[in-house]
């Protein structure tokens, strides 16, 4: 492997990267001592600082003019004081004391203040100004308890000894010594009382946010409480929000999705995984898969899939429930995968087992039954022994009949058997299904409607494919009141074709829709209105359609009807216009 060397940087743009480094630094520094400034809470030296620095820039404007000021003594006391409080203000860790000791520092700012301001008579009025920063210091500090100490020494320190100078006292002089005084309690009392309104808005709000923490933890506690909890459940459980993304997902569902996902892909979409009808090398259709199915509102229990490649799959039980937010919209989905496939075997097993034994039966009977009516042809024989040999061909006509619907039993359960395929028009079905029903329908004061057209030759087991239309055109008759109709259609388009059965019938909910291809499963209206059935024709019927490549879907409305719907593609079919 080659690595390409990089130029050394040239002592020009190291400098200027140590300029901008040092640059961010001192920003960085310089705001940091601007919020000790400002903050209403320690940070003495920092203020005091800044205060020092403040006078000795006045110092050194009033020196270049009037250099004669600063020789004078109350001057060099005023600094001397300065002076004193910016020593205290470094050296004493003022935090580790009581409040009270916080209006040390500041008191002597204004007692400095004090001074240069009697000495520069000329311009009281603005040296008078500098006060304002150690008072709001103090109420800043103190609160209260600050605006009446700095209201107090600004009255003893400013008022006091222009009122002893004064040649004579009136109302006008008062009025003249107080508006200091006055001016600094009314920007203390506005100051203090804003500090207050602050310090209720950050009790509340650190209030609010330990409670807020509070819930965070509790939360915390909960959500791994909780994926303790489905993490221990040895199904796999998946929370999907209303746009099909992933919230959650335990660790017996990881499993499944690692077995579904290809090992080419890291991270595959929904059409991507490995899902198929169970018994089936057929990918079941991404709008079809039980997460989909639960993104777009379905609710369903029980749908079989197999998950993973073939001769290593597993076979899942899914269902799904729809989550709803406070306002009762669609918020997301829970998916449940059970893993089936030990017992789905152990069912295989058993019907392996008894269609063995019943095909091993049907062969002995079928010669028990031969050999019985050739003895019944004997006419030697006495009335007795004939009603004897009756009742065993009877009984053994009967236990054929047994043996005979458990072969038809597995056949409907499995729906898988080898299809034998060979070219035939879905139409020419549909046409000798309607001629089988028509008298049947015509018993049962039914209208029974074609809209047959000629389909191009597909590659189809006729008896299993009939008996799948056999299926639709029974049930549609079978749940469809007397005076109803029941209507056959064929359509072939661009690149498909489609069989549907439309009934007037009894319809069905939303949800006995979901779970209608379930085998044994009848609806609660069939079930009240005693109609004959057992669950299994629509399950044997979607196992023989989709073993034929093909899809079954059904739009139904309760009370009005329903249409069942048989489809393929023509897509790489020969001769499909044919």
């Amino acid at each position: 492997m080659h690595r390409r060397l990089l130029p050394a940087p040239s002592r020009q743009s190291s400098l200027a990267t140590a300029r901008r480094r040092i640059s961010v630094d001192a920003l960085v520094s310089l705001t940091q001592r601007l919020g000790r400034v400002v903050s209403p809470h320690g940070g003495t030296a920092s203020k005091q600082l800044y205060f020092a620095g403040f006078m000795v820039a006045l110092t050194v404007m009033i020196a270049i003019s009037r250099l004669e000021l600063l020789t004078a003594p109350t001057y060099l006391l005023a600094l001397g004081v300065l002076a004193v409080s910016t020593v205290l203000a470094l050296v004493i860790r003022w935090d580790e004391l009581r409040t009270g000791w916080a209006v040390v520092v500041p008191m002597l700012d204004i007692i400095a203040i004090a001074l240069v301001r009697d000495h520069m008579r000329d311009t009281a009025v603005a040296v008078s100004l500098l006060v304002f920063i150690p008072s709001l210091w103090m109420t800043a500090r103190l609160r209260l308890p600050g605006v009446w100490i700095s209201t107090a020494a600004v009255t003893a320190l400013f008022t006091g000894p222009v009122m002893l100078r004064a040649p004579y006292i009136d109302t006008l002089t008062v009025a003249y010594t107080l508006l200091l005084p006055f001016t600094v309690l009314q920007i203390g009392l506005l100051v203090a009382g804003g500090l207050t309104v602050l310090d209720g808005q950050n009790q509340r709000l650190a209030g609010a946010l330990a409670e807020k923490d509070s819930l965070l933890d509790d939360a915390a506690t909960s959500e791994q409480l909780m994926k303790s909890i489905i993490d221990s459940v040895d199904v796999g459980i998946v929370v999907v929000d209303r746009d099909g993304h992933d919230m959650l997902m335990n660790r017996t569902q990881q499993r499944i999705h690692a077995l579904a996902s290809s090992v080419d892909l890291a991270d595959p979409e929904e059409s991507q995984l490995l899902v198929r009808y169970p018994g089936t090398s057929t990918t079941i259709p991404p709008d079809q898969r039980p997460v989909r199915r639960a993104v777009l509102g379905e609710t369903f229990s029980n749908y079989i899939v197999d998950i993973g490649p073939p001769g290593h799959h597993a076979t899942v039980s899914t269902s799904a429930r729809q989550i709803l937010d406070h306002h009762g919209q669609h918020a997301g989905a829970v998916v449940v995968f059970s893993d089936v496939t030990s017992y789905i075997e152990t069912v295989r097993s058993q019907e392996r087992f008894v269609a063995a034994v019943s095909h091993e039966l049907r062969t002995p009977l079928t010669s028990v039954i031969g050999y019985l009516e050739l003895a019944r042809d004997d006419e030697d024989l006495s009335p007795t022994t004939t009603s004897f040999l009756e009742v065993a061909h009877r009984n053994a006509e009967q236990l054929l009949l047994i043996v005979q619907d458990l072969l038809a039993d597995q056949v409907t359960r499995s729906g898988t058997q080898q299809l034998q395929l060979r070219p035939q028009r879905l139409s020419e079905l549909a046409q000798q299904s309607v001629n089988s029903f028509a008298l049947r329908a015509a018993e049962a004061g039914i209208t029974l409607e074609t809209e047959i057209v000629e389909t191009p030759e597909l590659p189809l087991d006729s008896n299993r494919m009939q008996q799948a239309v056999d299926n639709l055109l029974s049930n549609a008759v079978k749940y469809t009141p007397r005076d109803g109709r029941v209507r056959v259609v064929t359509v072939v388009g661009e690149s498909h074709l489609e069989l549907r059965v439309v009934d007037s019938g009894i319809g069905m909910s939303a949800q006995e829709q979901t779970n209608l291809f379930t085998e044994y499963y009848r609806t609660a209206t069939a079930r009240d209105s005693a109609i004959e059935g057992h669950g299994i024709g629509l399950a044997l019927t979607r196992r023989i359609v989709v073993a034929h490549g093909g899809q079954i879907s059904v739009r139904s409305t309760q009370g009005t009807g329903s249409t069942f719907t048989i489809h393929f593609s023509l897509d790489g079919i020969d001769g499909a216009n044919g």
